[in-house]
């Protein structure tokens, strides 16, 4: 009995299922966990991005073109290629438009954004990386006109808008503005029917010289010549006069009344305190244009290059025979140095001539962010007479000359 009860095996319990359903399921929940804080946090699921703004492109890894699942662009590029003004330190800055009041501000580590002074949430904080401002994708896209961008999985395109009046060669961009976002196509921008031109104050007495600020003929002194618009080479203009303010060892010739509207703005810059600024060239006959070109091109051939090498030099910043406004006798070229030379842009006069020749009928024919339209390198001491009704709308609308006639000619 004893060996009998001894070779009895006592009876087993079954092993309950309970413990391995919850490690199973505890296994899940930290699968699950990890998946959504890798993709929270930019893992490398994700490609790195292209990014094109204008004509600057670059890449990011997706964790610094990432906020969590948000898109960031770096707004300081968007502003370099629309041309905007910024102010403010290191961590908060506000953008303004070209040519408008409306900005925009963004503070770094901040989901917050001060849109024409009204707060904006933004779906990700504005991040503050080597002294640029990464901001959501979604503030260009939602709240910034005059742009284009085109988004994929792995890239970022981002262009100026143009008017419909542009071409490939003319480009006329829009006006950047910060408001709702909006899927209408970009309209021509309305041309003034009534000529007219407008009014301005100065310090001195100019009521003598407004008719030839202001010429009766508006249109006539609106003529393009430039690399691909030439003019004959025996065009010779008339009432051709000498220039009051020619530097003192030379005398230049103007047409008359481009002239006369010179005098009447050198008398304002003289006002205005800037007393060493003189007209270095006017006038320019077809033969004078050649020799110039000519000898340019036997300078820069000095250098041990061809000729043709030396041309595609001095094309950048003067002009073949029968392609120079000089010919034209409604420009000249002005400045305080022993030469043209970029270096004036440096001078206040400069600056004052910039924000004031308008006033008096002229422009800065080839100014330093319209270099791919002119065709010419900046040239901050040559300006150019249109009359002031011209002169004050090319201001306005921020336009060149090449843009400024595209634009009337679609407009006709």
């Amino acid at each position: 009995m004893q060996n009998q009860n001894m070779s009895r095996r006592a009876p087993q319990k079954k092993g309950s299922a309970a413990p391995l359903f919850f490690i199973i399921f505890f296994v899940l929940i930290l699968l699950i966990a990890s998946f959504f804080a890798f993709d929270f946090l930019g893992g490398s699921r994700r490609p790195a991005v292209e990014y094109t703004i204008g004509k600057t492109s670059y890449k990011l890894s997706a964790k610094e073109a990432y906020a969590g699942s948000t898109l960031l662009v770096c707004f300081d590029d968007v502003a370099a290629l629309c041309g905007m003004t910024d102010v403010g330190g290191s961590d908060a800055r506000s953008y303004f438009a070209e040519n408008s009041e409306e900005n925009i501000t963004f503070t770094a580590g901040s989901r917050t954004a001060v849109l024409n002074g009204k707060e904006i949430d933004m779906p990700a904080e504005a991040v503050l990386r080597d002294g640029k401002m990464y901001v959501p994708l979604e503030m260009l896209t939602q709240y910034m006109g005059g742009i284009a961008v085109t988004e994929t999985a792995d890239s970022v395109k981002i262009e100026r808008g143009t008017y419909n009046a542009s071409t490939k060669d003319t480009p006329i961009y829009s006006d950047t503005s910060f408001a709702a976002a909006t899927d209408e196509p970009l309209t021509q921008p309305d041309v003034k029917e009534d000529k007219t031109a407008p009014t301005y104050s100065f310090r001195t007495d100019l009521s003598a010289y407004e008719p030839y600020m202001c010429p009766e003929d508006v249109d006539g002194y609106l003529i393009l010549v430039n690399k691909t618009t030439t003019i004959d080479a025996s065009y010779v203009p008339s009432n051709i006069v000498n220039v009051a303010d020619s530097r003192s060892d030379r005398t230049e010739r103007m047409v008359e009344t481009a002239e006369k509207a010179l005098e009447a703005m050198f008398i304002e810059l003289r006002a205005a305190g800037y007393t060493d600024v003189s007209v270095t060239s006017g006038y320019r006959t077809y033969e004078k244009q050649e020799y110039l070109y000519n000898l340019y091109t036997e300078r820069e051939m000095k250098a041990g290059i061809s000729r043709e090498e030396a041309q595609k030099i001095v094309d950048t910043y003067s002009a073949k025979p029968g392609t120079s406004e000089h010919q034209t006798g409604l420009c000249c070229d002005m400045h305080n140095l022993p030469s043209a030379d970029q270096r004036f842009a440096k001078q206040d006069a400069y600056k004052w001539l910039l924000e004031n020749c308008y006033k008096f009928g002229f422009i800065l024919r080839f100014p330093e962010d319209k270099e791919d339209i002119t065709g010419y390198s900046f040239e901050p001491w040559h300006y150019r007479f249109v009359g002031r009704y011209h002169a004050s709308e090319m201001h306005r609308l921020g336009m060149c000359l090449e843009e400024y006639v595209a634009y009337l000619e679609t407009a006709e």
